[in-house]
């Protein structure tokens, strides 16, 4: 919790700070939240997924079974009068079958309404207050769920433009909330026009890693190599883009074509800011960690001057050194080091996925979604199921002449120094990479969200005087939350927990190689991906019952 986020930055510029969206980045204590680090108000969900229409963190949505067996909502609202839950009407999914183009209960449309409510809200008569919002798209992440209007006018676009149908049911899914995407975009521009604030915004879109190409991700990074989870540019090669008024006429419509890291916008919007980026909170926080021999943590990454560079054109002040990727990669551009074993080492085709993906994932070889766990076990299936490659002690690509990362220049001697030097500047970066030892998951977190957080997610550790709500009780509870909170502590017995690891995986796996995807030219599509998994609950109880297991 000791480190200062971008919000607390920028508010110490003067700005006024919001947040909407995926938050994902902590939430134990309170002083990991959006309130936490900076950010007055914030609507947002806390784990990487949840549910789009009913809001829960279901397997199909976390692509994981949980300590707390996915028991919980996970959408939260936090300002200065009301921290916890959100109540409202939308928190349910009796809309999702509505051919409304934007249904009130879609999490995207809530996210949407709010951040428009901000902007008309803001002040601009203040000018010493400056609005900073923070917009976390929940598309285009998994699970894949869109208003019916637009999944069907995506094929419809599509074949008008010229193109041929999607044969992928998930791959017209996604498409079809990128579309959503790109509508919610245009309405939150057009709002900051209405609101005379557009000749002097900054919009910056980004992302944090490639498109997933694994089932059900079904993104496609053509002609990168890889995707989400690989070091591959497929993975780490992301889409940005620059918008709004304040950007130099002379600058817009331009292709900057230094090197950028997404650790950079942490130092641009402090110096936009008129702050310094130096994090005095991490530097006090090292004195500690010393004292106890755990590993320290690192200055601030971001480099300075780096938008100065964007807007005049010059490569800017990461052109000369290396960039550390990864554990396993480093980027000495235009040269880029990947080592060890990498999951999706493959180059997709320009249309994928398509039947032959789902005939592959449906025979099991693959792509199989590589970070599934149960009770925070991970599960390895085997390298043909991930499409994992090796790239041992090194692969060397030139990805300015080489973007596809086709030719491997690793056993080229005349890269033989390059290559050297390049694993050696990698093993000193890892000397000081912050890896702590997170523990596991103790039942009582789950029960403190159970009981504190209203059956939401939310922090569980000092929080006294957070929530606004007070603590529930079990006799408040639902004869539901009562049986998730026995068999939470059910799992707790070794046996148990040791059962569900071993046989939950192969019913999973069965399921999504059955329901994961269809083939738009052999069955009939509708864009309900239903996966038929079952809810962690009864899931535990029935494998208890089927093996006969028992726990006293």
């Amino acid at each position: 919790r000791n480190m200062t986020g971008m919000g607390e930055k920028v508010r110490q510029g003067g700005y006024r700070t919001h947040y909407t969206g995926k938050w994902d980045a902590g939430m134990a204590t309170p002083q990991h939240t959006p309130y936490g680090r900076g950010f007055e108000t914030s609507f947002m969900y806390y784990q990487h997924a949840n549910d789009y229409w009913n809001k829960k963190t279901g397997i199909q949505a976390t692509g994981e079974i949980t300590t707390c067996l996915n028991a919980f909502y996970d959408l939260m609202i936090e300002n200065h009068t009301y921290r916890g839950p959100y109540k409202g009407p939308a928190l349910t999914d009796a809309c999702k079958s509505s051919n409304e183009p934007t249904p009130y209960c879609y999490e995207e449309k809530m996210f949407e309404d709010h951040s428009l409510e901000i902007i008309r809200n803001h002040d601009t008569s203040d000018v010493d207050h400056p609005l900073f919002l923070f917009h976390a798209f929940h598309l285009l992440h998994t699970p894949l769920q869109v208003p019916k209007y637009y999944y069907e006018q995506i094929e419809k676009d599509v074949i008008q433009q010229g193109g041929k149908a999607l044969d992928s049911e998930n791959r017209r899914l996604l498409m079809a909330m990128t579309k959503y995407m790109d509508d919610t975009i245009k309405n939150l521009t057009e709002a900051f026009k209405a609101k005379g604030m557009w000749n002097n915004t900054l919009v910056v879109f980004t992302t944090d890693n490639g498109g997933p190409i694994y089932e059900p991700g079904s993104a496609n990074n053509y002609p990168l190599r890889g995707g989400k989870y690989s070091d591959f540019e497929g993975g780490v090669r992301t889409t940005t883009f620059m918008s709004g008024g304040y950007i130099p006429k002379e600058r817009q419509g331009y292709v900057h074509k230094g090197v950028v890291s997404v650790a950079d916008w942490y130092t641009i919007f402090s110096e936009l800011a008129g702050v310094d980026e130096h994090d005095d909170k991490s530097e006090e926080a090292n004195k500690w960690l010393a004292k106890q021999g755990l590993s320290l943590l690192s200055p601030v990454d971001g480099k300075k001057g780096q938008l100065e560079a964007i807007f005049g054109g010059k490569a800017g002040p990461r052109d000369s050194e290396p960039l550390f990727l990864s554990g396993s990669a480093l980027l000495e551009y235009p040269y880029k080091l990947v080592t060890g074993k990498q999951p999706y080492m493959a180059h997709t085709g320009p249309l994928y996925p398509n039947c032959s993906t789902i005939a592959s994932m449906s025979g099991g070889h693959g792509p199989d979604f590589i970070d599934f766990s149960v009770l925070e076990e991970k599960v390895d299936l085997g390298d043909s199921f991930y499409w994992r490659g090796d790239c041992a002690a090194g692969c060397l690509f030139n990805v300015e002449d080489d973007p596809s990362e086709s030719m491997d220049l690793s056993h080229d001697p005349a890269q033989k120094e390059r290559l050297s030097r390049m694993i050696s500047s990698l093993s000193e970066f890892n000397k000081t990479l912050f890896v702590p030892e997170r523990g596991e998951t103790h039942v009582q977190a789950c029960y403190n969200a159970m009981l504190n957080g209203g059956g939401h997610f939310g922090p569980f550790v000092d929080i006294q005087g957070y929530y606004t709500d007070k603590p529930r009780v079990i006799e408040d509870l639902s004869s539901h939350e009562k049986a998730q909170m026995a068999l939470m502590g059910a799992l707790t017995f070794d046996s148990v927990k040791k059962a569900i690891q071993k046989y939950a995986p192969t019913l999973i796996l069965k399921l999504l190689e059955k329901n994961g995807d269809k083939c738009c030219t052999e069955e009939s599509c509708t864009g309900v991906t239903d996966l038929n998994l079952p809810e962690a609950l009864d899931l535990v109880q029935n494998l208890t019952k089927s093996h006969q297991v028992a726990y006293v």
